[in-house]
């Protein structure tokens, strides 16, 4: 992560940036995964980290589109980070379960394509506790020093 002035306006404009960065690249590579795959596995796997591409990249857009607003609050943003990252626990535990079990969702999968969708879920679950919980001890810095600052 870039090393940034202590500043939650740099710091949310930087986690916009991340997460745009992580969707695009993902949106990219499973694009590219898909046309050009070999194997079922290989296209499940490109198809779940477009599409998670596209949902990231909207989220980054969206949040680019407020830049010149007031950054939220860092406890708030803290403590949304927080349930993001819980929340993407959640994925990997899912994305586990229906990679290793080549769950089918009522034959709409073949085996091998449900197996590269659930490690593609894994691997964005991941990607995104990683990003999360970086930023909400980034955030919860802020927070700290804010209510430091507002006792003295």
């Amino acid at each position: 992560m870039p090393s940034l002035p202590d500043d939650p306006d740099a710091d949310v404009l930087a986690l916009t940036r991340v997460v745009g960065g992580f969707g695009l690249a993902s949106l990219l590579a499973g694009g590219a995964l898909t046309l050009l795959g070999r194997g079922d596995a290989a296209r499940g796997f490109g198809q779940q980290t477009a599409a998670w591409g596209a949902v990231d990249v909207a989220i980054a857009g969206l949040s680019a589109a407020r830049t010149g607003r007031s950054a939220p609050d860092p406890t708030r943003l803290h403590r949304i980070l927080l349930v993001n990252a819980a929340l993407d626990v959640g994925y990997v535990a899912a994305g586990a379960h229906v990679a290793w079990h080549g769950t089918t969702f009522g034959g709409r999968l073949g085996p091998e394509a449900a197996r590269g969708h659930g490690a593609a879920v894994v691997v964005q679950g991941l990607g995104l506790l990683a990003i999360d919980l970086a930023f909400a001890s980034r955030m919860r810095r802020h927070s700290i020093r804010a209510a430091a600052g507002a006792t003295s």
